[in-house]
């Protein structure tokens, strides 16, 4: 019995097994990266990047692209089949890139298949570009051998010290979800580098508008507690530098559903790394630093609330926290109230080192 159960086993096995379809890694090119161009309403140009690598030992990668124009990003990709020497894979896709000019026009349809694919992670990057993905995924960069890798370093490394992480499972729960719209990195080729260059804020699937990369900064403060980063303020005729060491935000919703109220509570921990020309040997002057730190950075906040609001766009999430606290919330509603809605910012503020001279 245990004999017949065993070969029955190993039967089914190798019947499985014959109908998969098997992939030897050297017969692959990989996409890294892919970008994606306005044409007009029912077309766009995608450029592929699928860095080649030669047969043999310590070989080094060459930077591969294929663009094509079509009305989905499978039949671009098809196109592109047709000049890669290889067969193209996804499964290894790391960054995802979409123009601004898409970007105004909706990006759910772009957005959409990759939701749906079983072999693309969940952990791919996504941004904006200021320009031509084609350019940009396309040129030769002084600071990297292949294009992708740079692209993929700068959004998970850098990009991420900066602005709130947004990979495609967070877009899609944004896009998808209630009470939060979605936002993503805008970056742009400038000579031989990719510069990252603010947010970019949507309204539903569609580009509206985009915060500084200072107020990128303010919105990541508000958006999720982090460290890394340096605030720059003005003390008096001076400008000091404060390495962030910890950034805490906790959101507070009280009033009623009809009308709530939204206070964000910050707390910033901080280390004075520049002020020339500063004397902060007394706890009363690193006192003053710490009110000066509060009051601007409470104002950008509220600045930089009062603009979304009036975007309407609610990319900080107030509408799924004030769902979430009163019961049976009307969800409906939450459109209209929001840019009327009070949201108050308080700000804490500690200066835990001001610099070995001192």
């Amino acid at each position: 019995m245990k004999k017949a159960l065993f070969w029955t086993v190993i039967a089914a096995i190798l019947l499985f097994n014959y109908n998969l379809e098997t992939k030897v890694l050297e017969d692959i090119q990989i996409i890294t990266a892919t970008g994606y161009d306005y044409v007009d309403k029912d077309t766009l140009r995608g450029t592929t990047d699928a860095p080649f690598y030669p047969q043999g030992q310590d070989v080094k990668p060459i930077n591969a692209s294929f663009t094509a124009s079509g009305h989905t990003i499978h039949n671009i990709r098809q196109q592109n089949q047709r000049e890669a020497q290889r067969n193209l894979g996804a499964g290894r896709l790391q960054s995802f890139l979409i123009n601004k000019e898409v970007a105004k026009h909706g990006v759910k349809h772009l957005i959409d298949p990759l939701g749906r694919s079983t072999y693309i992670g969940r952990d791919i990057k996504l941004a904006v570009v200021d320009g031509s993905t084609e350019k940009l995924l396309t040129a030769d960069y002084s600071n990297s051998q292949v294009t992708s890798r740079y692209l993929s370093d700068l959004l998970e490394e850098s990009i991420s010290r900066l602005a709130p992480e947004t990979e495609l499972h967070t877009f899609l729960a944004q896009l998808d979800g209630f009470g939060q719209e979605p936002f993503l990195p805008i970056i742009k080729q400038r000579d031989d580098h990719i510069r990252y260059m603010g947010l970019a804020l949507f309204k539903d699937d569609k580009y509206v508008d985009e915060l500084s990369v200072q107020d990128g900064y303010t919105f990541k403060m508000l958006h999720e507690k982090f460290k890394h980063g340096i605030y720059e303020i003005k003390y008096k005729n001076a400008y000091i530098a404060i390495e962030n060491l910890q950034s805490k935000v906790q959101y507070s919703v009280s009033g009623t559903a009809a009308k709530p109220r939204v206070t964000i509570y910050v707390t910033l921990r901080g280390k004075v790394q520049e002020g020339y020309g500063l004397t902060l040997h007394t706890k009363a002057k690193v006192h003053a630093v710490e009110k000066e730190w509060r009051k601007e950075m409470t104002t950008k906040a509220e600045k930089l609330i009062r603009k979304l609001q009036t975007l309407r766009t609610d990319s900080l999430g107030v509408g799924e926290r004030v769902r979430s606290h009163f019961r049976h919330f009307p969800k409906s509603s939450w459109e209209n109230l929001y840019p009327n809605v009070p949201i108050h910012v308080e700000v804490e503020t500690n200066i835990v080192n001001t610099g070995i001279i001192e």
